[in-house]
């Protein structure tokens, strides 16, 4: 499945081939299915097609020789709003910088909840990671060993299994708003609030999304980088998206230990 861009079958393939925005040319066996949308599809002498051939928003071109064994179907006047920014060659980057946007606003929001209508948790999580990271890296440290194993127990067993999906939600909730408090903190430094700043919930609202955007600037330059066309250029922008996953990944277990920290912690007051 491709999207957005051209995709060439040069050689045999078994499965079906998919692509949404991008021309399809095949030159070789597919035992499958070939489907595009908003694209056409071009059949070379050589093909030979085991399923049938689609084409929704496009044309299908086939040569003197090629072989289809199924339907050939293509509707050239179905036109599908906005699709055709897919066939640009600019759409795996709109699609990244899309992705970056609405994953920042996803944040956002769940970062509006937990300052707003967490408050106090919210508070106790900014002021703690400053004096608790020694017992959250304990955490983490158990953590790590802890919840795989209680995830294989419940594999298992039989009645157990049933509960993994709470125990994979309840993990991943808690990681989440550890993460998005985590970055509060980290655009709470930046700002360095004056001594005696009360720390409210529009400040821990701000200063999250200054913290996501630092953590998703990386990825967002490194789409642009890519853009450049050379080499070079789209190894470094994949290092700088490879940068901003391995912060989400580290933030996310960090928060998850974190959380949990602080919670042990307000249990022991």
């Amino acid at each position: 499945m491709s999207v957005g861009r051209p995709v060439s079958v040069e050689k045999p393939l078994t499965g079906d081939v998919i692509s949404i925005g991008g021309k399809v040319t095949v030159a070789s066996r597919v035992e499958g299915d070939v489907w595009t949308l908003g694209a056409d599809i071009e059949l070379a002498p050589k093909a030979e097609v085991t399923g049938d051939v689609v084409a929704l928003g496009g044309k299908v071109v086939a040569g003197a020789k090629s072989v289809v064994h199924g339907s050939v179907s293509q509707l050239p006047e179905l036109k599908i709003p906005f699709l055709g920014i897919l066939a640009t060659q600019f759409s795996v980057q709109l699609l990244g910088i899309a992705r970056q946007l609405l994953g920042y606003v996803l944040l956002g929001f769940a970062l509006f909840l937990s300052c707003f209508y967490r408050t106090r948790h919210a508070r106790g999580f900014y002021q703690s990671l400053s004096v608790s990271w020694r017992e959250a890296l304990i955490t983490l440290a158990v953590s790590l060993a802890v919840v795989p194993l209680a995830a294989a127990l419940l594999i298992a067993s039989v009645i157990g299994i049933f509960f993994l999906p709470i125990l994979v939600f309840v993990v991943a909730l808690v990681g989440l708003e550890g993460f998005i408090l985590l970055c509060a903190r980290l655009g709470g430094t930046l700002r360095r609030a004056a001594k005696g700043t009360e720390v409210g919930p529009l400040w821990l609202f701000t200063s999250g999304l200054l913290g996501l955007f630092i953590v998703k600037a990386p990825a967002i330059v490194g789409i642009f980088i890519t853009l450049l066309g050379s080499d070079a250029a789209a190894q470094a922008g994949r290092i700088l998206q490879l940068i901003t996953l391995g912060c989400t990944a580290a933030g996310l277990l960090y928060g998850f230990a974190a959380s949990l920290a602080l919670a042990r912690a307000q249990a022991r007051a």
